[in-house]
């Protein structure tokens, strides 16, 4: 596949100049904050399955083109599909399957990005999140997934699904709170906190924050001392430190936050929060009784 949303490079290890064992993927959406549209997930998902085909790869850092790492999911793309555009969105004459249609390809949309996710929490080689600037909403998310995270002093973190009208689909609810804490967690997820990396580094969230301009050579730095350890070694501390960590993490809690994730896009409360979004104002949220309330409105 040819890959438009996202840069792949595959860089020599720093310390040894002749093996090509450290990967490089660099989100390259700037122009939107590297939001995760459609075709971000479908290639993300692929190059992964690229990936651990490749024992050679020992390390892989994680980037955003430009002045963040993402903004999290591109609502832009995701309003028209859930009625919630400026416009009747029309994908193609699906005659009178329109609406299950949206549906359908609504549901698939965050199928793919769980399936993708599922993969890069699962990645042989050591990840590691090199947060060059805001990292929200799903963007957060993928952070909990790699194995490090390394943070610029220019980094802002939050969890903002809850308040747009949407929940965290992406293993958030389960790694947040072993990360930062329940309570902090809970803060973070129902409020939309944003902390800046300072806090991020003292409530645990990141594990180091380092001057911007140093961020991808310190990465690169860490990422040359992982690759130049025993082989056998590195993959399976990672793999016995991922066993534990992933104690709770069942087929069952994937399936809930899918669940959870397609029926709260069929919400007006989640077309509420897209709007609000697209036309930058306070979303007033009203469900479940849009239509028939208990009270007096």
């Amino acid at each position: 596949m040819e890959y438009r949303v996202i840069n792949w490079e595959l860089r020599p290890n720093p310390n040894r100049p002749e093996e090509k064992s450290i990967g490089l993927i660099t989100f390259n959406r700037p122009e939107h904050l590297n939001a995760v549209d459609v075709r971000l997930r479908v290639e993300l998902d692929i190059l992964l399955d690229e990936i651990r085909h490749q024992s050679h790869i020992k390390a892989v850092i994680i980037t955003g083109a430009g002045r963040g790492f993402s903004a999290g999911g591109d609502l832009k793309s995701e309003a028209g599909p859930l009625g919630a555009g400026e416009e009747d969105f029309d994908m193609g004459n699906f005659g009178p399957y329109k609406e299950l249609a949206h549906y359908f390809f609504n549901d698939l949309r965050h199928s793919v990005l769980q399936r993708c996710f599922r993969k890069l929490e699962d990645l042989a080689p050591i990840t590691i999140a090199a947060i060059n600037g805001p990292a929200v909403g799903i963007g957060l998310e993928l952070c909990t997934l790699c194995d490090l995270r390394f943070a610029s002093d220019r980094a802002k973190l939050g969890e903002v699904a809850v308040p747009a009208g949407f929940l965290p689909e992406s293993g958030g609810s389960r790694n947040l709170p072993k990360l930062v804490g329940i309570g902090k967690a809970l803060e973070m997820i129902l409020t939309g906190k944003i902390v800046d990396a300072a806090e991020a580094e003292r409530i645990g969230l990141v594990d180091r924050v380092i001057p911007h301009d140093k961020l991808l050579d310190e990465a690169f730095a860490f990422a040359g001392q992982v690759a130049s350890a025993p082989y056998l070694s590195v993959r399976y501390a990672k793999q016995l430190v991922k066993f534990y960590w992933n104690q709770n993490r069942t087929d069952e809690g994937w399936r809930r936050e899918l669940e959870a994730i397609m029926e709260i896009t069929r919400t007006k409360d989640c077309q509420e929060g897209i709007r609000a979004f697209l036309e930058k104002r306070k979303p007033e949220f009203r469900g479940p009784y849009y239509d028939n309330p208990p009270y007096e409105t």
